[in-house]
């Protein structure tokens, strides 16, 4: 399996890892010649031990184009969209977009869309790696079991201080010196833990408590010179079935917070990230009020590389395309959530528009 990502930064790092824990051939491309001496010196070996001579780097201008299986897009948002038109273009097997899948309001989104749907030869998914977890993948199978009845509503919430991310790129001195204080480079709480609206949308859907309607958003902004960005958001949702639920991401808190829980008429079932030391932990109880706790051990590497097992499963047509919670038609839809937020960032209910 050929593979070239885009993007030599700390999320190219871990696509790179989890590609060739695969076993797959990896070529990493980036504009920037100091992030790849970055990537080979000090990024990849501190993470994983040592550098991986088998990894091929390049840079813009001397990147090889066409002939991938799988290339995968680990640029900022507010560039992601141009990148991704033109590895299109190359037509891979897999095109793999990262998360949040643009900035708001992004034209060549929709240009991308157009492309897309003209084309038969790639599918695309998007990053919400959270959604393939080994955890997550209990939960839907606790959510089909029927063991909590009826789904009453959901809650999520990705409430998590992004001192660590600083901490995983040691070259940035804080918001500032890059998208994640702009709200308009899809940046800020809204668009950086945007797992939580992915994750809520696909709980939504496996349990039957229906498609997001309608919507409202409470946001928390953060002005100092140039940064602007939402510290907290807050989503209310009502669905086409009638039903509430609310999601909550923030920037802010320590310690970090990542949670979900669906509540039925019998019974409930948690999802708790990181939940435990070693691990992701599930907790759940049926009629019988009995709660049980499962651990599902991982390390931040297994995210990545559940996620390169995932793709492994839909090329090998294991896994259906339309049933992949990491669809680009779900990311899609987080999108229209956040354009709504945006275009209504006040407290009462706005009908969701698609953005395409």
């Amino acid at each position: 399996m050929k593979v070239k990502i885009i993007g030599a930064g700390s999320i190219g790092n871990h696509l790179t890892q989890a590609c060739r824990r695969m076993g797959w051939s990896v070529c990493i491309v980036d504009a920037d010649p100091k992030a790849l001496l970055r990537m080979k010196n000090e990024i990849y070996p501190t993470r994983y031990g040592a550098w991986d001579s088998a990894i091929k780097q390049y840079t813009l201008d001397e990147a090889p184009s066409g002939g991938f299986d799988i290339i995968m897009v680990g640029t900022p948002p507010h560039v992601r969209m141009a990148v991704a038109l033109e590895m299109l273009a190359e037509k891979p097997k897999i095109l793999q977009l990262e998360k949040p899948l643009c900035a708001p309001f992004d034209k060549n989104l929709r240009k991308f869309v157009t492309a897309y749907k003209k084309q038969k030869t790639t599918k695309v998914i998007v990053g919400y790696d959270h959604s393939v977890a080994k955890a997550m993948h209990r939960v839907a199978e606790l959510i089909a079991s029927g063991i909590t009845g009826e789904v009453k509503t959901i809650d999520v919430e990705f409430r998590e201080h992004w001192e660590g991310i600083f901490k995983a790129h040691p070259w940035l001195k804080g918001p500032q010196d890059t998208y994640l204080g702009y709200w308009k480079k899809g940046g800020g709480a809204s668009g950086e833990n945007s797992h939580a609206l992915h994750l809520w949308q696909y709980l939504a859907r496996i349990s039957g408590f229906g498609v997001w309607k309608k919507m409202s958003a409470a946001m928390k902004m953060e002005k100092d010179g140039k940064v602007e960005y939402d510290s907290l958001s807050a989503f209310l949702f009502e669905t086409d079935t009638g039903k509430v639920g609310r999601v909550i991401q923030d920037v802010v808190t320590k310690p970090t917070r990542k949670w979900a829980r669906l509540q039925g008429v019998d019974g409930f079932i948690e999802w708790i990230c990181n939940g435990v030391p070693g691990g992701d932990l599930v907790r759940y109880a049926g009629a019988d009020g009995v709660v049980k706790e499962e651990i599902f051990e991982k390390k931040r590497p297994d995210d990545f590389y559940q996620e390169t097992l995932h793709i492994a499963g839909l090329l090998s047509g294991k896994i259906h395309f339309a049933d992949s919670p990491l669809s680009f038609e779900s990311a899609l839809s987080v999108m229209s959530v956040l354009e709504t937020a945006w275009r209504n960032n006040k407290t009462q209910l706005a009908y969701i528009r698609k953005v395409c």
